[in-house]
């Protein structure tokens, strides 16, 4: 079956940088991209209520030419299609059409959580679907359309588990024969450790190689910028971030790392669906009981 990659886009600057880096992906392994862009008349509130606004009939028709004029121009093959339906219902219908081992979306800079929440939507996806989502800056120069070399994972110490959604981006990986490196981010007191989680990173199934993975550590930095630091010290292509489906409350009252590396970085962001295991008390030790002899 021919590997499938389906990439949201629009008209934007982003999203033609999503596609064009997109076709760098599927390149190697002669997979096939299907550009999805998602319509839905959004309602307007009038003194009768909420209504639809008029529908313009030329738009879909349009759209959807000038999608397939772009397609033609892909140097992969290349599908198009607008779909009509909210945004959710739209990404399961893609997913279910295509069954795609990653879903490509395009990065609007932004300033602040408001602005994110119009401009990023996609970053929702892996949230809400599992599906592995790499999101492509709109400002990533052409030198950097190339295949990566390096991909530097971040995790925390501690043990996870990568979905079975996750880990259908694993041919991918392998078919670019990508180094893949942990990155953990330590506190001067927890800088020896940072091997629970290259453990769990070598046992995630998240490539063949994987379990030759090295560890790199940024010690004394925030989450965020220290990740960043790691890419920018490692010369790493891609970052990967794990997803474990903190909601918008959990953004705007505790900060979110992803957010923090979807605002600054350099390279693309791959968005990994992952589970994080409660910590398992240890057993309570028992000892024999021994008599006391005088």
């Amino acid at each position: 079956m021919v590997p499938n990659i389906v990439v949201l886009t629009d008209f934007s600057l982003a999203a033609e940088r999503a596609r064009a880096y997109a076709a760098v992906l599927a390149a190697p392994l002669d997979a096939e991209l299907h550009l999805v862009h998602v319509f839905l008349p959004v309602p307007v509130v009038t003194e009768f209520g909420m209504v639809l606004p008029a529908k313009d009939e030329d738009y879909v028709p349009e759209t959807c030419r000038c999608l397939r004029h772009v397609a033609e121009t892909m140097p992969v093959p290349t599908t198009a299609e607008v779909l009509e339906a909210d945004w959710p219902g739209a990404i399961v219908q893609a997913i279910e059409k295509y069954h795609p081992m990653l879903i490509v979306a395009g990065l609007t800079a932004t300033n602040g959580f408001l602005d994110e929440w119009f401009s990023n939507r996609a970053a929702s996806v892996t949230r809400q679907t599992g599906c592995p989502l790499l999101l492509v800056p709109e400002h990533l120069p052409d030198a950097a359309l190339h295949q990566p070399r390096r991909l530097a994972l971040a995790v925390e110490d501690r043990p996870f588990r990568l979905t079975p959604a996750a880990r259908s981006v694993a041919p991918l990986l392998d078919g670019l024969d990508l180094d893949v490196v942990a990155v953990t981010v330590l506190s001067e007191a927890e800088s020896p450790g940072g091997w629970d989680g290259l453990r769990a990173t070598q046992h995630s199934g998240l490539a063949a190689g994987i379990a030759r993975c090295g560890l790199h550590k940024v010690v004394g930095a925030q989450p965020g910028s220290g990740i960043l630091e790691a890419v920018h010290d490692l010369e790493a292509d891609l970052v990967a971030l794990l997803d474990q489906g903190h909601g918008w409350a959990h953004k705007m009252f505790s900060g979110s790392v992803i957010d923090y590396v979807l605002r600054h970085t350099p390279v693309p962001v791959l968005l990994l669906s992952a589970h994080i295991p409660d910590p398992v008390a240890a057993p309570v030790e028992t000892r024999a009981f021994i008599p006391v002899t005088h």
